[in-house]
């Protein structure tokens, strides 16, 4: 299945197009929205949410266009690096999402996992919007101590996993892991003292709106993520 994603930030000048990773950026002002197709058939995929929320400090679930898009029969399921497990909740044709899931907010640089209804045999056209990040740095946390933590670019733009400090930066032994949209899999790799990443982590592509999961095995907690553009 071919993954498409627009990404679109204004609308009245156009000042660049680039094309990579199936899929197309055209950027102008503060303004935006970022298009991405959920699969049909009940496929899963990772969605962050790389643009600031116009009216809180972080994205509320009833608040985003994907909310609304998502077909009833929808799952939705966020991390909880507290417990460390899934919470969520499935869109019904009468009630629409559950309560839990309306109010659930999401920060930026982590991800959750959207699935579509088993039963749908096109994908689903969902929009994420708000306002382009400018701030110059932006950090992550992540638990530490051997518990998962949901990363994701808190920038709308893609990223080789292998050139980030957060590669860099992770103590040895630490684990992680991308979700394979188009095989349903998780692949990865662990950190080795001697040799590092294995090269598939190195070379791993983490597009804008994608998550991961990172097991760090020490207390490296924080990731710091410089803005990697000059505008707005």
């Amino acid at each position: 299945m071919k993954k498409t994603m627009w990404v679109v930030l204004g609308a009245v000048l156009v000042l660049s197009v680039a094309a990579a990773i199936a899929q197309e950026v055209l950027a102008v002002n503060s303004i935006g929205y970022i298009k991405r197709e959920l699969p049909p058939g009940g496929d899963l995929i990772t969605v962050s949410l790389p643009l600031h929320s116009m009216t809180a400090e972080n994205h509320v679930f009833s608040n985003l266009s994907l909310s609304g898009e998502a077909l009833a029969g929808s799952v939705v399921s966020f991390w909880d690096e507290a417990g460390q497990q899934w919470v969520g909740g499935t869109k019904h044709a009468r009630n629409g999402w559950p309560d839990n899931v309306l109010t659930q907010q999401i920060a930026s640089g982590e991800f959750f996992f959207l699935k579509g209804p088993i039963a749908a045999t096109e994908p689903t056209e969902i929009t994420i919007t708000g306002e382009l990040p400018n701030e110059t740095t932006q950090a992550r946390s992540t638990p530490g101590s051997g518990a998962l933590g949901s990363m994701a670019n808190p920038y709308p733009a893609d990223f080789v996993f292998g050139t980030s400090s957060l590669a860099s930066n992770a103590t040895a032994g630490s684990v992680v892991s991308f979700w394979d949209a188009n095989e349903q899999i998780w692949v990865g790799g662990t950190k080795h003292a001697r040799n590092g990443w294995p090269a598939n982590v190195v070379t791993q592509v983490v597009t804008a709106t994608e998550g991961f999961f990172l097991k760090e095995a020490g207390t490296v907690t924080q990731w710091t993520v410089d803005k990697p553009y000059t505008w707005p």
